[in-house]
C-alpha cells in the first residue's frame, strides 16, 4: 500500500525560539509568480493593513479594532 501524504520532520516552535533561524527555509519561499495575490489586484485592496500602536491611541483604537476584527474573520 502506498503511502499518501505525509509531514516534513521540524522543530515545534518553542525550539525555533530556543535556536532562532536567520533565514528562512528554502520549503517555506514561494516565487512571487506562484502568489494568489498577484492574481487578483482586488484582493490585494482588502487585506487591511493595521497599525499596532494605533490600538494603543484612544482617538484611532475603535477603527483598528474594526479592522484588525475583519482580517481576524475574512
Amino acid at each position: 500500500m502506498a503511502k499518501i501524504g505525509g509531514s516534513l520532520l521540524v522543530p515545534c516552535v518553542q525550539e525555533w525560539v530556543k535556536n532562532p533561524m536567520l533565514v528562512v527555509p528554502p520549503r517555506y519561499i514561494r516565487p512571487d509568480e506562484d502568489s494568489p495575490l498577484n492574481s487578483d489586484d482586488t484582493l490585494i485592496s482588502q487585506i487591511p493593513i493595521i497599525d499596532m500602536q494605533s490600538l494603543l491611541s484612544e482617538e484611532s483604537m475603535d477603527s483598528e479594532l474594526a479592522k484588525l476584527d475583519f482580517a481576524c474573520k475574512e
